[in-house]
């Protein structure tokens, strides 16, 4: 019996690792340079600042630009000559080019900054290279553990659904080794639901994590934070939902657990807002939460940025372009309701998990659409990325699963007439 269970975890760990490399050399092999370098800019310049020791004064943000000292957002950044992105990257080839300032990007606490900053001083060889490497592993080893879980919850067709998909986008390649947005901190939140929702039973332990992913995601930036934040809970309310009548005892404990995943993944934003707002009014919370609220928040959400656009428009865009990801999320939407309105309105079937599954992933998905229309409506060239934190995996499985029932009911109807005809055949002979 032990040599079973010895043999079984030697297979699953063979077969984590195998998926982490393959993951990571997709990532890293397939993913572009200069995808989205005006951001990863920010970061180069202080990786560059802990490379050669330059001397960044007193300076509590991560993040900047090396010799810039009037860009304070990234809109502001789209607007300005190329050389504002390329002298980050000019000055880590060739320190002698520093002017001795790296400007200071108030939008956000820079965390990441921070952390790469201090690896680069630790002597870590090509660090650009290195870290960018390090970002893609950690995003490998991340989705390989949802798909693990995935697994115990969903079984064998739904992970490797979620696994294939999640690898051959091309959104989430690209974004993998970006030091700037740091992409395996959009998923923690997303693991963490599902350990919990596989480990009930260690909730308790699970529920200061939550707070710490949602902090260190928010210290890292804002974009994207309800998705992030949604997706901690999506397949618990899936969950929650389908034993409301079934098992009372048990939806009363999913809800408490949602509840208070909710309450601590709200304290890590919180927390990490009220100390960047610390940050923002030079100690006065209240003044720099309004700084905040003007000049951040507002612009990305329901401010005058986009004023002509609504949510209608935003969501038009997001179902039409994006290099074929708009329409495939169109596609799946319309198949996807088309399939769960003939099950449970045309065939009488009972709604089930795959429904809300359907459901629950479709609206995390477009919540940022929705609540950062400014910046959705803006940032075209990246937000795409969105559709591929659920709603994707969920719409090819939700097809690939209903395709294959039809496949299965096709060969039992096929076998039964077969056997039929053969009984008449004999029956004449």
């Amino acid at each position: 019996m032990f040599n079973y269970f010895k043999q079984k975890l030697n297979s699953q760990v063979l077969l984590f690792c195998i998926m982490m490399i393959i993951t990571t050399f997709v990532f890293w092999n397939n993913s572009k340079n200069n995808f989205l370098c005006g951001s990863e800019s920010l970061t180069v310049s202080m990786v560059a600042a802990g490379r050669y020791n330059f001397d960044i004064g007193n300076r509590i943000y991560g993040l900047g630009f090396i010799g810039i000292t009037d860009v304070t957002d990234i809109t502001d950044l789209l607007e300005r000559a190329s050389y504002v992105v390329e002298r980050s990257y000019n000055v880590y080839a060739n320190p002698e080019l520093y002017n001795n300032y790296i400007s200071e990007y108030l939008s956000q606490i820079g965390l990441q900054g921070w952390i790469f900053y201090w690896l680069a001083r630790l002597g870590v060889p090509r660090p650009v290279a290195a870290f960018r490497l390090g970002c893609c592993l950690a995003l490998a080893i991340v989705l390989v553990l949802i798909c693990f879980e995935l697994y115990k919850k969903y079984g064998l067709l739904f992970s490797s659904v979620f696994y294939i998909v999640s690898v051959s986008s091309s959104w989430l390649t690209n974004f993998a080794p970006d030091l700037y947005w740091v992409t395996f901190t959009w998923f923690i939140p997303m693991l963490l639901g599902l350990f919990c929702l596989n480990n009930l039973n260690k909730r308790i332990w699970l529920y200061p994590l939550f707070f710490f992913a949602i902090f260190i995601k928010a210290a890292c930036g804002y974009e994207y934070m309800t998705v992030v934040m949604l997706s901690s809970i999506m397949f618990l309310v899936v969950e929650w939902i389908c034993l409301i009548r079934k098992d009372k005892k048990q939806s009363m404990l999913l809800f408490k657990t949602i509840f208070l995943i909710g309450i601590m993944s709200l304290l890590g934003f919180v927390t990490a807002i009220s100390i960047h707002a610390y940050m923002r009014g030079d100690g006065n919370i209240l003044n720099g939460l309004n700084d905040i609220y003007q000049h951040n928040m507002l612009p990305r959400t329901f401010g005058n940025v986009a004023e002509n656009a609504s949510i209608l428009d935003v969501l038009i865009i997001y179902f039409r372009r994006g290099g074929g990801t708009g329409t495939l999320a169109r596609c799946l939407l319309i198949i996807g309701v088309f399939i769960l309105f003939y099950k449970h309105t045309i065939k009488r079937q009972p709604i089930n998990k795959e429904f809300w599954l359907f459901a629950t992933s479709f609206l995390t998905c477009i919540s940022w659409f929705i609540l950062g229309k400014n910046h959705s409506y803006i940032h075209t060239q990246m937000n795409y990325v969105l559709w591929h934190m659920g709603f994707i995996q969920v719409g090819v499985y939700t097809l690939l699963k209903n395709v294959l029932q039809f496949s299965d009911k096709g060969r039992i109807l096929f076998r039964n007439f077969f056997e039929r005809l053969l009984m008449e055949s004999y029956r004449d002979l």
